[in-house]
């Protein structure tokens, strides 16, 4: 997990022009026992904080710390409305468990008289969840969660067809092409925002282009090492950008890609 050392060295870096910071990668964020300390350092410097978790940590200690921590944000991944359905998805996961932690939080933010962190509740749509969509907006609705998130997923090898694409592909990446095959809804431009919009780092500090690039394949430089500020401006990352604007079907992370 990523060293508070390190992290401290970064932000402290990034401060005068970071407003955005998202605590998450690939991962648990709860496992680090420093967390909210991390997430501490980052709101004193004036950068609005957010994490993601599949919230299996939201007990009674653990919510009183992240009220008192400045989180902004808290994303709740929760893939299905029962047991069977979500574990399907969620392999180990204990729906009752995610349920009453976010129970438990959004009632003591309400006691404490706080707005946030502000609490994000988000579902993965699927061909296995896509039937409990209207029994999960009413739950949601119930234990007012501030934002209900329904997200399209992310599938290796859709090419083939999958069971996890939705019947309803309003809530699809991918459309049949009509000969057996699926294709990516929208096709990839020759473009990214996010390239210029900022960049992911890795629990060892590497820094890599986006949250698709999960195995760190496209590595820009290393914070060990290097300033941030150099890694943003080197060779690697100017050429890696102009590959993106000239043919952005000769990078596999953006193949699969629908921003």
């Amino acid at each position: 997990m990523l060293q508070e050392q390190l992290f401290e060295k970064v932000i402290d870096q990034s401060a005068p022009h970071l407003s955005w910071l998202h605590l998450y990668f690939q991962g648990e964020p709860f496992l680090n026992p420093r967390f909210l300390e991390m997430v501490k350092y980052a709101d004193s410097r004036g950068i609005f904080t957010s994490t993601s978790t599949n919230a299996h940590y939201l007990q009674a200690k653990k919510v009183e710390g992240i009220l008192q921590s400045g989180l902004k944000q808290l994303t709740v991944s929760m893939d299905g409305i029962t047991q069977e359905v979500y574990e399907s998805y969620r392999i180990g996961g204990n729906l009752e468990k995610v349920q009453n932690g976010l129970k438990l939080l959004i009632s003591e933010r309400k006691k404490a008289g706080r707005n946030f962190p502000r609490i994000v509740l988000q579902f993965l749509v699927t061909g296995q969840n896509e039937h409990q969509l209207p029994v999960l907006k009413s739950w949601a609705q119930a234990i007012k969660v501030d934002e209900l998130q329904l997200k399209t997923t992310q599938i290796y090898g859709f090419e083939n067809g999958s069971d996890l694409i939705p019947s309803d592909l309003g809530y699809s990446r991918y459309v049949p092409t009509g000969t057996g095959k699926w294709k990516l809804k929208k096709h990839p431009e020759n473009k990214c925002w996010k390239m210029w919009e900022g960049a992911v780092v890795t629990w060892d500090g590497k820094v890599v282009p986006c949250c698709f690039d999960k195995d760190a394949s496209h590595v820009m430089g290393e914070l060990k090492s290097q300033p941030l500020a150099l890694i943003w401006n080197s060779l690697a990352y100017l050429n890696f950008r102009k590959q993106l604007l000239t043919d952005r079907t000769q990078i596999e992370i953006c193949r699969n890609c629908t921003e």
